[in-house]
């Protein structure tokens, strides 16, 4: 069981998303370091949305729809914002792995009203039935966690070496890339 909870884990982290193109822009124009940075944003904010979903918050998503949705409408507005900053900076080369990139990473994630219910719907596919469900997810939203980290540093070392390739051919692309997949993103979110 545990091995197919790690590799459906990181099957699920490597579908694009906001988080991952944030990751990757991030890397691709600032280095790694700035990827990670990112990183841990969004695997604090993950870890603050399991423990909120554990505590309840899935079930207040069903009975409270209209807050879901101011939530969803401040993610997409702020996705676009990324998005636009990042073609902004594209090419420029900036430099620096300041808690600005952190805060995106962290601000991203509980922004996305997706990651709660999708946490809410992920989990039990792995509980097993009759074991204590306290203690299994003592096991799993640890290595869920872990999984997601690594999965993503592994990202940001992939998003800079092909920004370091696409900087050595004259062109920015993957940065742009990023920033106009974030906006495509920003756009689903707002009318999904």
């Amino acid at each position: 069981m545990i091995w197919n909870f790690i590799a459906a884990t990181t099957l699920v982290t490597l579908m694009p998303g906001p988080s991952l193109l944030l990751i990757a822009g991030a890397s691709a124009q600032r280095g790694w370091r700035a990827g990670a940075v990112v990183t841990l944003g969004v695997v604090l904010a993950d870890a603050i949305l399991l423990l909120m979903v554990l505590g309840g918050l899935g079930t207040l998503a069903e009975t409270a729809p209209a807050a879901l949705s101011w939530l969803k409408w401040l993610g997409a507005a702020y996705l676009l914002y990324l998005g636009a900053a990042q073609l902004r900076m594209a090419g420029k080369g900036a430099s620096g792995a300041g808690s600005g990139n952190f805060r995106s990473g962290l601000a991203t994630t509980l922004l996305n009203p997706k990651i709660i219910v999708f946490l809410a719907l992920y989990f039990p596919q792995f509980i097993r039935p009759g074991e204590d469900t306290g203690r299994q997810m003592l096991l799993l939203g640890p290595l869920f966690l872990l999984t997601v980290l690594a999965v993503f540093l592994l990202c940001a070392a992939a998003a800079r070496w092909l920004g370091g390739m696409a900087r050595g051919q004259g062109g920015a692309w993957l940065e742009r890339a990023c920033g106009c997949c974030l906006i495509v993103c920003g756009l689903y979110s707002a009318f999904v």
